[in-house]
């Protein structure tokens, strides 16, 4: 048999590789110009058009790429999670449990702080009811390793003697990240109502300690009736 029926040519394999590398670069520019859009316009003002524009490509290109809008809208919502997901598991936490606490506090606000798109796009979803949310694979979310991590946390208090006994992972999630949510989500309309910049450094470092008291009161023995 031939040397030459056993050997790929390496030009075309360049070739090949070129042209996938310039495609997901594509698809990742266009994905970018989506989540632009979406945050801008959400689902129902955006349009493919403006899209396609954005990301410097023709609008037949989108749709080679994606489908549909709404596919777009979940990719780009499967990304917003993904990203948030990696970032928190690329934290490496105290082995103090309070202060395992007070680092997720800094985390998540620092986090909502500087990709306030997360919170926009996390709004849209909800006006539709978690339509699209439903449709992804949950093990993209990676919840169970959010709440593996928010147990570990609780169950080194406890075994500590720090924390009350009978924490739950998710309404310790919930103390923290509503808090946190709500201090950038209702920036604009909390500084407005009480004249405060709620982004300014000082502000939002008070705030953290706020949320910080709020968490440590909720995971510590507090006497505090149901209902």
């Amino acid at each position: 048999m031939s040397t030459e029926a056993n050997t790929r040519d390496p030009g075309s394999e360049t070739a090949a590789l070129s042209h996938r590398e310039r495609s997901e670069a594509t698809r990742a520019r266009i994905l970018e110009a989506a989540r632009s859009q979406f945050v801008a316009n959400g689902l129902e003002g955006t349009r493919m058009e403006a899209i396609a524009t954005e990301a410097g490509v023709n609008k037949a290109l989108v749709y080679r790429h994606f489908g549909s809008r709404e596919q777009l809208y979940r990719d780009v919502l499967n990304a917003a999670y993904a990203r948030m997901r990696e970032s928190e598991s690329e934290l490496t936490l105290s082995a103090d449990p309070i202060a395992a606490i007070e680092q997720i506090v800094c985390f998540t606000l620092s986090y909502y702080v500087e990709n306030p798109e997360f919170l926009i796009l996390v709004g849209i979803e909800n006006l539709h009811q978690g339509e699209h949310l439903k449709t992804l694979d949950r093990r993209s979310l990676r919840v169970p390793d959010l709440i593996d991590r928010y147990r570990g946390i609780i169950e080194d208090g406890e075994r500590k003697g720090v924390f009350r006994k009978g924490l739950d992972p998710v309404d310790l999630y919930t103390v923290v990240s509503a808090q946190c949510w709500y201090a950038v989500a209702t920036s604009y309309t909390f500084g407005f109502t009480f004249d405060v910049d709620v982004l300014d450094a000082k502000t939002l470092d008070a705030r953290k300690a706020l949320i910080k008291r709020v968490a440590l009161g909720y995971v510590r023995d507090l006497d505090i009736a149901d209902g």
